[in-house]
């Protein structure tokens, strides 16, 4: 079952929700309603966070490739 936090999902989801966020306050500030201008700019903090995991996830993957290589190359030295 794949898991939905993973780091390519979120960063999808980073993007989606930036997009979003720039629409939505971008037609708050040309229609004067500074809710969904703040709401915008919320969904874009989101976003930067989601990309932040995903870039997390990605280095915590690479770290796991390299200490299952490390340990193999160990394993083979013995």
């Amino acid at each position: 079952m794949p898991d939905d936090k993973s780091g390519p999902s979120e960063g999808i989801k980073g993007v989606v929700e930036d997009v979003k966020g720039k629409a939505k306050e971008a037609v708050g500030a040309v229609s004067g309603n500074d809710s969904l201008t703040r709401e915008g700019r919320a969904q874009q903090d989101k976003a930067e966070s989601q990309r932040e995991v995903a870039k997390k996830e990605a280095e915590a993957e690479k770290a796991r490739a390299e200490a299952a290589a490390d340990e193999a190359r160990q394993k083979s030295e013995q």
